[in-house]
């Protein structure tokens, strides 16, 4: 028996399991050992001390791994079946056992990670229910994963990793390989409290003398204040499965959240056109035509009476412009009325009985699957990306609905499990695409995509509102977790930041910076902006960028390019949406401290940070970018925002002599600055903006008598407060502001 303590009191002795699709279950009792060895070694994750356990129940055998690391512990699974007759399996228990603890469960929170990109995740009440969906089964896809949806009352359940915090400390259950099976993590409360990891088989069958493997599962014990608890869980996923390192992410335009399926030829052209007149603010590289250009979702080669000219000729227009096209495909998606689906019907997963398994309802339509496992599918989803990237020239695509290859039911190889036939699909679609192509999944189940696609939907769809609506009524679906808003794309934007950099480019969906055709404020449009700014995430525009405002320009130019920092989520294990981001950077050698605030409740949020918590002495300048207020602060941050908007501060310790305080050139504030020098006689600060940049700047002077100058020219600086000047500048590429204190000449 495998058992993890904690000093804290927490103890989980643990035991394994099968269960078979008949019914059939070798519980933890009757298991024997047979067995044991211990020996030591090292891997990807360091040295590590191992624990083998042989085990025997009646028809089968198995090897239980355990190596200990520093700081943490893999768990696998081996068996064998000793029996005379295959058994179909539906999952190996990993790890099983009741879980002892301080706290009574009432006061335990449980991190869920959703199956898919749209799919809930946060921390709640570890006492509380999953999430399902009013819609039944027609929105159960486009929510939850159908083979196991949400439980009943008291059971919860994770996909891929899962955190259960107990008092001060977080127990971390993840899978850190990802390639061959989906591991859930599931808390049950409905009697002594229990804690399970299990790798989904999905009925696939083993023989006499078969052997098969979980994927590696870690174990590991966190502060429940830890700025990133997953940390070290997501470096040892990227040390198993390679992630693609991109050092950079498109940024730039799509379609779909103006346009939608109603989008035509020429508006494609007409965006074009605005992004080229405006280049020289808007330095984006990517225009990307979304869902509507195709005749039926699965025909992609034949086109919309919209599109009369199909899209090579935009894709071939949008490069000669100095752009990126890219284009939207659900490649494992097609319609009942599709050619591929009427042609094809063997290609088409299906139950049981024989029937399309129903890939969920959208477009007014049932949805049907295709399966990654045909080898008819394999070669057309080749020829597909090859004729798209290759001879179209889109090389990015938005891969969407991914979730379809891995719905459960009856495949052409009965023994790929349902991760197997979405990562097989997803690798015959990077094979033919190249290696230089831009990928992003969307729907996507997570863990089968790591290493093979560059960015990540981590959300449920954005829209021009802030909670979810449908046929434009907000009642009854302004509770739904999953359905586009503001609200769900940005939780989940928060609660999966720490996914960032370290296995994709993490996509938080576009932004929306419309003033018309959108129910969003101005306060909530802020709340948006200031989310996917501090999550250094991709930065995708959806609005008619020849009807954008002024002001809307301006803030979408100050997040350009994505500055690709992760943040840590200092309330990620506390709440369902967290309300703090931090950025830390250090400027002339002292900490510079970047503070994201989002109120998403609909009451005012009233509080105060003490700035000894962000690792900052009693005494900072503080600038907030959407106020433009800049101020001494001393001891704490005072917090009072209004429902669903925002504050970002820019916070650096109080030094003698001139400071750069804060600016409106960039978003965060001070990431346009690449060299400073600051003392009691002055000071200079040299930026660096590849747009045309308007804006101002605060700085502070100890002396009212200073001289101020722009590239060498005087300038005039504005009052701001006490000893703190305003000043507005205007330039592109290289720009240096230089103020020194003037001394009086005494002489006859």
């Amino acid at each position: 028996m495998l058992i993890f303590t904690d000093p804290s009191g927490i103890h989980w002795p643990t035991g394994m399991a099968l269960e078979a699709t008949d019914g059939s279950t070798w519980l933890p009792s009757a298991w024997r050992m047979i067995g044991e060895s211990s020996t030591a070694g090292q891997d990807l994750h360091g040295a590590f001390q191992e624990q083998q356990e042989i085990l025997q129940a009646d028809g089968w055998e198995a090897v239980r791994i355990m190596r200990r690391y520093a700081g943490a512990t893999g768990v696998r699974l081996q068996i064998r079946r000793t029996g005379k007759s295959p058994v179909s399996l539906r999952r190996m228990v990993v790890l099983t056992g009741d879980l002892q603890a301080p706290l009574p469960p009432p006061r335990w929170r449980f991190y869920q990670n959703g199956f898919h990109s749209w799919s809930f995740s946060g921390t709640t009440p570890a006492a509380a229910s999953d999430s399902g969906t009013r819609w039944g089964p027609l929105g159960a896809p486009m929510t939850f994963d159908v083979a196991l949806p949400p439980g009943p009352r008291g059971v919860r359940r994770s996909d891929l990793v899962a955190a259960l915090i107990i008092g001060e400390r977080a127990l971390i259950l993840g899978q850190i390989t990802t390639a061959d099976q989906f591991v859930k993590i599931e808390l049950d409360l409905r009697g002594a409290p229990r804690l399970r990891v299990y790798a989904e088989l999905d009925g696939i069958p083993i023989g006499p003398d078969e052997e098969i493997a979980s994927e590696w599962i870690w174990v590991e014990w966190r502060d429940a204040t830890d700025p990133d608890p997953f940390g070290g869980y997501a470096e040892a996923v990227a040390r198993e499965m390679r992630p693609r390192a991109r050092a950079q992410a498109p940024s730039g335009w799509c379609s779909w959240y103006f346009y939608y399926t109603g989008v035509q030829a020429k508006d494609i052209l007409e965006n074009l056109k605005a992004l080229i007149e405006h280049r020289d603010r808007l330095p984006v590289d990517l225009i990307q035509i979304d869902d509507g250009f195709q005749a039926a979702v699965g025909d992609w080669t034949q086109f919309s009476p919209r599109f009369p000219e199909g899209v090579a000729s935009l894709a071939h227009a949008i490069q000669e412009a100095g752009f990126t096209p890219g284009l939207w495909l659900a490649p494992f998606l097609a319609w009942p009325e599709a050619r591929v689906a009427r042609e094809h019907p063997d290609w088409l997963l299906r139950d049981a009985r024989g029937r399309p398994v129903s890939a969920g309802f959208n477009w007014y339509r049932w949805l049907r699957a295709l399966d990654p496992t045909h080898p008819g599918v394999e070669e057309w989803l080749r020829e597909l990306i090859h004729t798209v990237v290759h001879r179209w020239g889109f090389p990015y695509l938005k891969l969407d609905f991914l979730y379809a290859a891995a719905l459960p039911g009856r495949r052409y190889d009965p023994r790929a499990t349902r991760a197997q036939a979405l990562r097989r699909g997803l690798q015959a679609i990077r094979e033919a695409a190249g290696k230089e192509a831009f990928l992003l999944g969307c729907g996507c189940p997570l863990g089968p995509a790591i290493g093979l696609v560059d960015g990540m939907r981590i959300g449920p769809d954005v829209a021009p509102h802030w909670a979810p609506r449908m046929f434009g009524l907000s009642f009854p679906f302004q509770r739904e977790r999953s359905l586009p808003a503001v609200r769900n794309a940005v939780r989940n934007t928060l609660t999966r930041a720490w996914m960032h950099r370290r296995w994709w480019w993490n996509d938080p969906d576009c932004l929306l910076l419309r003033s018309e055709s959108t129910l969003l404020s101005e306060e909530e449009i802020h709340l948006l902006i200031t989310a996917i700014a501090m999550s250094g995430g991709m930065v995708i525009d959806s609005d008619p960028v020849f009807k954008l405002k002024e002001n809307r320009w301006t803030w979408w130019s100050a997040m350009l390019p994505p500055h690709g920092q992760r943040p840590q989520v200092i309330d990620l294990l506390e709440r369902e949406f967290p309300r703090v981001l931090l950025l830390r950077r250090e400027l002339a050698g002292a900490p510079m401290v970047w503070i994201g605030l989002l109120n998403p409740e609909d009451h005012p949020w009233l509080t105060e940070i003490p700035l000894q918590a962000l690792g900052l002495p009693e005494a900072v300048w503080g600038f907030e970018f959407w106020s433009r207020i800049a101020q001494r602060l001393e001891g704490r941050l005072s917090i009072a925002l209004p429902p669903h908007s925002a504050a970002l501060w820019t916070l650096r310790p109080i030094q003698p002599g001139f400071q750069w305080i804060g600016s409106t050139l960039r978003l965060p504030p001070g990431e346009e600055i690449i060299g400073l020098e600051e003392g009691e006689e002055g000071g200079y600060w040299e930026l660096l903006r590849r747009p045309w940049t308007e804006g101002e700047m605060w700085i502070y002077s100890p002396t009212s008598d200073f001289d101020l100058r722009w590239e060498g020219q005087p300038m005039m600086a504005a009052a701001a407060g006490p000893g703190l000047y305003r000043v507005a500048v205007a330039f592109q590429g290289r720009g240096r502001l230089e103020a020194r204190r003037v001394r009086p000449h005494n002489g006859i």
